[in-house]
């Protein structure tokens, strides 16, 4: 149980990172913004991906087991990173985005962004959540600040590049992207948010104290720009701007 709080305030503290993020990146679809019952459909997305996404790492982390992975030194480290916690998490994440793909609604780049922040916002969320429950609210507190924005962002990159694959510059049903294009932008959806993923990750585990915080402070910041120069991009791109 929580310790000092109630369940009630964990799900609020859980939550509420996620909400402002969420409300953020959806002011930014200025000129055609989704129908909120679409953003939330996927918000549900992202929570229901919480379900294989942990399947999968418990399985994996069974496989390859406990002596491997505490005594494993450096390699088990990366493994814990980069397959448990990016693959394991943004896999899923990306599964579900191929069916958002298809909507109707999804029909300027930016759309893109929006949708897949409110997957990876979902999936913070139920995390957020669970961790403040089992470690207290202290834990909530600094997610909030740094795992909760990290996934947005996560999810933001997965997005753009979906947009990009579905609309190219913006060109109504993406006529000008040939389909080479289109399977490129797909799997960079899928890769650059494991890279980004696994990164932040690798360096929670490498690093300790100042150290750590400095580090992800500084890729943090790196990611918000890599975002919103995208963002922008995207933004520039909506026919509904022309």
């Amino acid at each position: 149980m929580v310790p000092h709080a109630s369940v009630a305030a964990a799900v609020v503290l859980g939550a509420a990172p996620s909400v402002f993020l969420l409300v953020f990146f959806y002011l930014k679809d200025r000129y055609e913004p989704e129908p909120r019952g679409h953003v939330a459909l996927a918000f549900a997305k992202g929570a229901l991906a919480t379900v294989p996404a942990y399947a999968a790492s418990w399985a994996l982390a069974q496989l390859v087991g406990d002596h491997f992975l505490v005594l494993g030194g450096m390699g088990a480290r990366a493994f814990d990173a980069v397959v448990l916690a990016a693959i394991c998490e943004e896999l899923p994440k990306w599964i579900a985005f191929l069916f958002i793909y298809r909507w109707n609604e999804f029909d300027e780049p930016l759309d893109g962004v929006v949708y897949g922040v409110a997957l990876a916002l979902g999936f913070a969320t139920v995390e957020n959540i669970l961790c403040v429950v089992r470690d207290g609210l202290g834990i909530g507190v600094m997610r909030a600040i740094f795992a909760v924005p990290a996934h947005a962002l996560f999810g933001a990159a997965m997005g753009f590049y979906v947009g990009r694959a579905k609309l190219g510059d913006g060109q109504w049903q993406g006529i000008d992207v040939k389909r080479r294009e289109r399977r490129d932008r797909l799997a960079a959806a899928l890769v650059v948010p494991i890279l980004f993923h696994g990164a932040y990750d690798f360096v929670l585990q490498l690093l300790r104290g100042l150290w750590m915080y400095g580090a992800v402070a500084a890729g943090s910041l790196a990611l918000w720009v890599f975002v919103l120069r995208r963002v922008h991009r995207a933004q520039l791109a909506s026919p509904y701007k022309r």
